[in-house]
């Protein structure tokens, strides 16, 4: 079977928006952690740590701003902040399959707006860390399902699928997001990597330089190929 990726224009038809993942030694592990792993992430934020990051899209925001601080991306590690933040980074390490993780702040009334993540190939986790609210001033929509995030309850669902979040109170919502690949992908880990990164890259490039939209799709092709990272970019 081969993953689906959204930057391929292809509508996704899977059906299955929310994943039960209770079973699997990583995430019953995990869920037996989550009060230590609050407490771990409360105490690594009260540090400067200076690499918050806004969403590199603001089309996708409404409101005020969504900000991210990143440990791992599609197997790109950020040394410094792993360094600053490693008590965090060890719950994770080992996870067979991680290819990022990241602690996703949602500001007060923040909406990001519906759309459709990178690829089915993972699973991907919310892990809450400071929710101001339930439902309806706070949660998270997928394939037109809704959620609450809950003080001890990961959530994992399926990112190719259309999905949003909001945070309308007058507090910041925070969340660990972890991306594991799904089992039947695991052979496939770098390649699928190396395609998510050179698509972050292309949008980028796409945003900059807006001439590109109008190529024909052969040379779309061949800019994204050019794009994929050196494989000593990524798992080192």
């Amino acid at each position: 079977m081969k993953a689906w990726y959204s930057y391929k224009k292809v509508p996704y038809t899977g059906t299955v928006p929310y994943y039960e993942l209770a079973g699997k030694i990583w995430y019953d592990t995990l869920s037996a952690k989550l009060p230590q792993i609050k407490e771990t992430v409360t105490v690594f934020l009260e540090q400067d740590s200076g690499d918050k990051r806004e969403y590199f899209d603001p089309k996708m925001v409404e409101g005020n701003k969504w900000e991210s601080l990143t440990f791992m991306f599609w197997g790109r590690r950020n040394e410094r902040t792993i360094r600053q933040g490693q008590e965090v980074f060890n719950y994770f390490k080992d996870i067979p399959g991680m290819v990022s993780l990241s602690l996703s702040m949602l500001q007060p009334r923040t909406h990001i707006k519906p759309h459709h993540g990178d690829t089915d190939a993972i699973y991907r986790i919310h892990i809450p860390i400071y929710i101001p609210a339930g439902l309806p001033e706070c949660g998270l929509k997928v394939a037109g399902v809704e959620k609450a995030w809950k003080g001890n309850e990961m959530i994992a669902f399926n990112d190719a699928c259309m999905h949003e979040a909001w945070n309308q109170t007058d507090k910041n919502r925070i969340v660990l997001i972890m991306d594991v690949m799904r089992e039947e992908y695991l052979p496939d880990t770098r390649a699928i990597c190396e395609n998510v990164l050179s698509s972050f890259k292309y949008q980028h490039f796409t945003l900059k330089f807006k001439f590109i939209k109008k190529w024909p799709g052969w040379m779309k092709d061949i800019l994204r190929n050019c794009l994929k990272p050196f494989k000593n970019d990524i798992f080192k």
